[in-house]
């Protein structure tokens, strides 16, 4: 996948959509381990919690990762068209 038709607003897009997976997986996960941590239902130290249970301070941020960079670029689109790098 490529980004030389991205503009620079919309990799600022991409990174701000990247940033916010780990929001969103914090969200919809049900497990977690102290220093709350998402982790899989297998995980020895797992407990199951939801995020409204876990005092912000307790909790530790999942890191953005390569995966998340992709699935960003998958769904913010180019606005620059094959016309517009022509032109330039």
């Amino acid at each position: 996948m490529f980004i030389f038709s991205y503009s620079g607003a919309d990799i600022a897009v991409v990174c701000r959509e990247a940033l916010l997976r780990p929001i969103r997986r914090l969200g919809s996960a049900t497990y977690f381990k102290r220093l709350w941590l998402i982790c899989s239902p297998g995980d020895p130290d797992a407990e199951e919690l939801t995020l409204d249970k876990i005092k912000s301070d307790e909790l530790r941020e999942p890191p953005v990762t390569m995966s998340d960079m992709l699935a960003a670029l998958a769904t913010q689109k180019p606005t620059i068209t094959e016309n517009d790098l022509l032109k330039y």
